[in-house]
């Protein structure tokens, strides 16, 4: 996982998502629970309340989420 990975993903509304925190997983930026062999590390877990576009980027070993809504 590069340390500055960017791009977007849609979530559906109702879902629950967790999102990486560690920059190890396969899914990024989707967990798969590699954190468990990290100590300390925990997703970061959300549900949205409409279907929308998620703007994810990893910069300096953060997550960066942005939300948008979905030009129909």
């Amino acid at each position: 996982m590069s340390n500055n990975s960017e791009g977007k993903i849609k979530v559906e509304a109702g879902k629950r998502y967790s999102w990486c925190n560690c920059g190890k997983s396969e899914k990024y930026p989707l967990c798969d629970g590699t954190h468990r062999e990290l100590d300390g590390i925990e997703p970061v877990r959300t549900w949205f309340h409409e279907d929308l576009e998620v703007f994810f980027s990893r910069e300096n070993g953060k997550l960066q989420l942005k939300v948008e809504k979905i030009e129909k």
